[in-house]
């Protein structure tokens, strides 16, 4: 009897040990099996803009490769401030992520519970893409205007007429309005909208004249001579608009870089960080994904957690310099 209980022990024993030991291996890789439920997604804006365009043929790929639905949560207001305050602060379990823009790295500027500390908190998952950027009119309400020279022109003829269409106050089209007045040395008076759509709206009626912002939701509208790109912000031009000179060209030094990603709260498991980005740059890899961006005036954007961390970190002190160097100040 001693003999066979002792072997009933140490097979007890084995059996329990293997079991100790499977079970920390099975709870350190939390994106194991993840994920299993839907996954919130914070839009810190309306809906219509051109996040939202590039973030669904993203999400659209996951929802088919993980099997789980990818929820949107709009929280549109103060230039993406409010969702971003929201995200910062949700569980960091990997069922709540934001996709946002280059408006993140503006923000810091003007609100204090969103400073650089705050947003160097944020988990980067994934740099999604990089967008054409231009200065538009609108044809309705500035017929004779081709140029940023002619648009000085206006405005100079036409004292505290000229405007210009943005999504929020602390906004990054908002700064791009701004330092936009500064180098033409006309006042251009902000129009604030909460969302890109219904700017565009206006702008299309010849209710507001100018704007500052990606091709997104313009090109088709100034393809069709509906609105007017002006210039191609930056050094390089557009393969979207090949004929249209830069504002370099154009003898002004303003650029507007613009970018789409992927973030997670604090505190969110590098595992799932992971999982996440591979997904994403998967999606990012495939021919309907880059053929759609394409018709939206942006190209995919394919790198790691950290590579997006850097951008994202060099992004914050340009948009610090801009503020500066202009002088922005809400008000």
């Amino acid at each position: 009897m001693v003999p066979l209980l002792r072997r009933r022990t140490r097979a007890a024993c084995a059996l329990a040990a293997a079991v100790l030991l499977a079970t920390p291996a099975a709870a350190q890789d939390p994106a194991a099996g993840f994920p299993t439920k839907p996954v919130r997604v914070i839009l810190p804006f309306a809906p219509g803009g051109s996040a939202e365009a590039d973030a669904r043929l993203y999400t659209d790929k996951l929802q088919t490769s993980l099997k789980q639905a990818f929820v949107y949560d709009f929280r549109g207001g103060a230039g993406g401030y409010i969702g971003a305050l929201l995200a910062l602060k949700a569980t960091p379990d990997g069922y709540t992520i934001m996709i946002t823009n280059t408006g993140l790295t503006v923000s810091p500027n003007f609100y204090p519970q969103l400073n650089h500390e705050a947003v160097g908190q944020f988990v980067p998952i994934a740099e999604l893409s990089n967008k054409t950027t231009a200065v538009i009119t609108s044809p309705a309400a500035l017929p004779t205007v081709y140029t940023i020279r002619e648009l000085a022109a206006w405005g100079k003829a036409n004292p505290a007429k000229l405007n210009c269409n943005n999504s929020g106050a602390g906004g990054v089209t908002h700064i791009v309005c701004v330092a936009l007045s500064n180098a033409i040395g006309v006042p251009i008076t902000p129009v604030y909208y909460k969302g890109v759509s219904q700017g565009q709206i206006d702008l299309l009626a010849g209710r507001t004249q100018v704007s500052g912002g990606t091709l997104t939701a313009g090109l088709v509208h100034i393809k069709a001579g509906r609105l007017r790109a002006i210039a191609i912000y930056g050094t390089n031009r557009s393969p979207h608009l090949p004929e249209l000179p830069t504002t370099a060209e154009q003898g002004y030094d303003l650029a507007y870089p613009s970018w789409t990603g992927v973030f997670a709260p604090p505190g969110t498991p590098p595992a799932i960080v992971r999982k996440l980005n591979a997904e994403f740059m998967t999606a990012a890899g495939s021919a309907d994904v880059v053929a759609a961006l394409d018709r939206l005036g942006s190209t995919p954007s394919i790198g790691t957690p950290d590579e997006f961390r850097k951008r994202v970190q060099a992004q914050l002190a340009y948009w610090k310099k801009i503020v500066e160097t202009n002088n922005i100040r809400l008000e």
